[in-house]
């Protein structure tokens, strides 16, 4: 059954069709079309143009404070003039650039008026200025119509263009008779919309046409002022973001045709975009980042004259209220792409309107430099949007490296403008970079090589076709050598500053491990016997408040490793969990927490992690276990020929350093030319090793044949570094372990620990998580990699219970580089 195409869907048509349609008719005209001797058009602009240009562009959005002003006015809201003017640049500069029909605009005034009145009153209030925005462009397209402002030169090719200039006229008295039948607003209220808007849009074709005058475009103003109001009606009504492509190709079409050349019509363009669109909305992203932070946002919502209206719309408010704290910390990126793609766009050509001239050699080196730090603006972006300290260096050496550019090309205004707008702007924004670092995991390190690649080869390529046909400023193996030179520049500019911030300015993450401290915290609060491999001295631990609980873990790269759960006082510990993973999210680190329990599953949930099953615990309960009884045979045969056989039992609390020598080549002839493992698991460590009690099992000569550290904890002790001889009888180990449990017994303890079983029952229902499944094939059918299962069936001898444990990763982390990356740990060199 088909379903029937709604307007929804089909008015996203209509602006591609319309382009669609200039491009067929237009293509023709703009046939013999040169970017290149466009570009170089943009040469005749002195400095004085240059700033004039960029003034009239400015107070030509400073009109557009006219419909806040009557906005407020009509609500009856004083506000002061600068936030006034602050709210409207931000509004009317984003809505210009991003358009779509108003929504933008509607959604920013919302947001930045929501303080000072009722939601709903204000809402209906935008609902009905919004239409008036293009009220002035429906007076000046009556002017085309009654000749006042002739445009035949399109309109005589182009008959389609006749109808939307009907439409447009007509919109003004509709929405008049509409507004006065239907609404309250003032006669008042709505001459100055629509006095607002017949400025807005005739002091945008004076930014247009001035443009135009100052590169020698010269035809009768009221011809080349008819051209601009069709091009911006079609433009407005093509719902595109700034009319881009509509608006840009009717106007130099129509341009053309009064008689101007066509490189003189696009270098107007640029000048027009530039000076009205890409300046306006840097202001407006560097006066959003200030406005839309995360507690700016906050006391927007928690202002008194919001309780009557909040239930009207809440929750769209908490999608909006997040969108602009997202705008917020989005503003700064935003400003590192445009100053990277000014830098580009200036980089295609020798300087356009320098100050002064400059040898063609020092332009050559210059613009190596700057196209060196608009690669390292657009590197900073995703650092800006994070607001991190590492990226303000990257941003100082871009800065530089641009000024050099700047002033070795000839000191052009736009690239001062841009370069010194997005310096000021993280010199203002410098406080509110509370992050160390952002997380360069493979994928953004891949994203960043892609970026990097596109801005550098369009550049390469353009360079290449300019030195083809007009010889600008490079032949091609300059340009060439100006692409690699600045790619590697840049490079080992980047990995210089990212070695040079890591050694200089790296905080610490938690604390070095202090015995006495963790002493007695475990005195105090006697946690769990796996946190007594805190000893081995290879983990940090992060104190939560009066050292009420704790957590251990060890840096790798840059992931925060925790050990199994939080210990100490349960409300503490939660307290201490959400803000270790504040503080890792605050210095670059990827936290993972390894072997946790189910206790901890649902707080870890919370913050975001999903889970791997690793294995099973066996833990043997002391009180029940008896070596009595007809399953236990075999293992009591084992056990009392050892006993007739002269084999004795003992365990050591402290063992001096000649035992622990003594141990040595026991541990070393087990090991053979394996690594130790460490981190979940103790290491012969001669340091630590006195800190532990150890189970020795001597043969009928006292000779040690077998040993076993042992954890303490809170009615438990869990078997650690498990070491016999190879000449030692089968089953020593085993009878080792039987010690132990029965020394438990005698000493109170009620749990004997017997260590994890990987991957044990790990996938083996049918609807498990698929990488389970995986793991439970390695576990079947790879035991000569690893004796998995072995190890399960050695403890399952014990009847022990057995307790789940899990990886825990953020959920947008891959689980693959995660288990690598912990298993990298464990196995590291000790």
């Amino acid at each position: 059954m088909h379903k029937r195409m709604s307007w929804k869907q089909l008015k996203w048509l209509i602006p591609f069709l319309l382009i669609g349609l200039i491009l067929y008719q237009s293509g023709q005209e703009l046939r013999q079309f040169s970017l290149a001797a466009a570009f170089r058009t943009l040469e005749s602009l002195t400095g004085l143009e240059q700033f004039s240009l960029i003034l009239l562009g400015l107070v030509a959005v400073l009109t557009m404070t006219g419909y806040d002003y009557f906005l407020l006015k009509s609500l009856h809201v004083k506000i002061k003039p600068t936030k006034l003017v602050q709210a409207a640049w931000i509004t009317n500069s984003m809505n210009g650039m991003l358009g779509f029909g108003g929504v933008i605009g509607i959604a920013l005034r919302t947001s930045l008026y929501r303080p000072y009145l009722d939601t709903l009153k204000l809402l209906r209030a935008i609902g009905w200025m919004t239409p008036t925005l293009i009220s002035g462009l429906s007076v000046l397209s009556l002017g085309v119509v009654l000749g006042l402002f002739p445009a035949s030169t399109l309109t005589s090719t182009k008959q389609w263009i006749w109808p939307a200039l009907l439409v447009t006229s007509a919109l003004l008295p509709f929405y008049l008779t509409v507004t006065r039948r239907r609404s309250n607003l003032s006669w008042t209220t709505l001459a100055g919309y629509v006095a607002t808007s017949f400025f807005e849009w005739l002091s945008a074709g004076a930014v247009a046409l001035y443009a135009l005058f100052l590169l020698g475009g010269e035809a009768p103003l009221t011809s080349l002022f008819g051209v601009f109001i069709v091009a911006t009606t079609i433009g407005v009504i093509s719902l595109v973001p700034g009319g881009i492509g509509s608006f840009d190709l009717l106007y130099l079409v129509g341009m053309t045709q009064l008689g101007i050349d066509q490189e003189i019509v696009l270098s107007s363009l640029i000048a027009y975009r530039f000076v009205y669109f890409i300046v306006p909305f840097m202001i407006g992203l560097f006066l959003s980042a200030l406005v839309f932070g995360d507690q700016v946002v906050k006391q927007i919502e928690y202002k008194p004259i919001i309780g009557s209206s909040y239930e009207i719309g809440t929750v769209v408010w908490r999608i909006v209220s997040r969108l602009l704290v997202k705008i917020g910390r989005l503003a700064g990126g935003l400003i590192a792409l445009m100053t990277s793609l000014v830098i580009w766009f200036q980089t295609l050509l020798p300087s356009v309107t320098p100050l002064y001239r400059t040898p063609l050699w020092m332009q050559w080196g210059a613009t190596v430099l700057l196209l060196t730090g608009g690669i390292l603006m657009l590197l900073s972006g995703y650092g800006m949007y994070r607001r991190t300290k590492r990226v303000q260096w990257v941003v100082f050496v871009a800065f530089l490296f641009a000024c050099f550019g700047i002033l070795g090309r000839g000191a052009n205004l736009f690239e001062l403008f841009a370069v010194a707008g997005f310096a000021s702007f993280a010199w203002w924004t410098r406080h509110q970079h509370d992050r160390y670092r952002s997380i360069m995991a493979p994928g953004r390190m891949f994203r960043s090589v892609v970026y990097v690649s596109l801005y550098v080869g369009t550049h390469a390529l353009l360079l290449q076709s300019f030195s083809q046909t007009d010889a600008i400023f490079l032949d091609q193996d300059a340009a060439a050598l100006l692409s690699t030179s600045a790619t590697l520049l840049a490079g080992m500019t980047t990995l210089a500053v990212f070695f040079a911030f890591s050694r200089l300015k790296r905080p610490q993450l938690g604390e070095t491990f202090d015995a006495g401290r963790f002493e007695a915290f475990q005195t105090t609060h006697a946690p769990t016997a796996a946190y007594d491999l805190a000893y081995m001295g290879d983990k940090r631990v992060y104190y939560g408040e009066n050292d009420a609980t704790c957590l251990l873990f060890a840096l790798t790269g840059n992931h925060a490793i925790v050990f199994g759960d939080a210990q100490g006082d349960r409300q503490a510990a939660s307290r201490l969990l959400a803000i270790f993973l504040e503080e890792t999210d605050r210095l670059g680190y990827v936290p993972l927490f390894y072997q946790v329990t189910p206790d901890w599953m649902p707080r870890l949930h919370d913050a975001g992690f999903t889970f791997f099953k690793l294995g099973e615990e066996a833990t043997v309960d002391v009180g029940s276990f008896s070596l009595s009884g007809k399953k236990r045979s075999n293992m009591r045969a084992v056990h009392n020929q050892f006993s007739r056989n002269g084999f004795t039992f003992e365990v050591v609390s402290n063992p001096d350093s000649a035992l622990i020598e003594a141990l040595r080549p026991i541990s070393d002839d087990w090991l053979g030319n394996r690594k130790e493992k460490g981190f979940s698991l103790g290491f012969f460590n001669a340091t630590a090793l006195p800190h532990y009690r150890t189970a020795l099992l001597r043969n009928e000569t006292g000779e040690i044949v077998a040993f076993i550290t042992l954890l303490r904890g809170a009615d438990q002790v869990t078997v650690d570094l498990m070491r016999v001889k190879r000449d030692a009888p089968a089953g020593a180990m085993e009878v080792l372990i039987l010690h132990v449990i029965e020394w438990a017994q005698t000493e109170g303890v009620a749990r004997v620990g017997l260590g994890m079983a990987p991957l044990a029952s790990v996938g083996e229902q049918p609807f498990s998580y698929w990488p389970e499944r995986i793991a439970a094939d390695v576990f079947e059918n790879i035991s000569y990699i690893y004796p998995f299962s072995g190890l399960r069936q050695f403890k399952r001898k014990f009847s022990p219970t057995w307790d789940a444990r899990y990886l825990a990763i953020r959920k947008r982390r891959k689980l693959l580089p995660s288990l690598l990356r912990t298993a990298r740990l464990i196995s590291r060199k000790k």
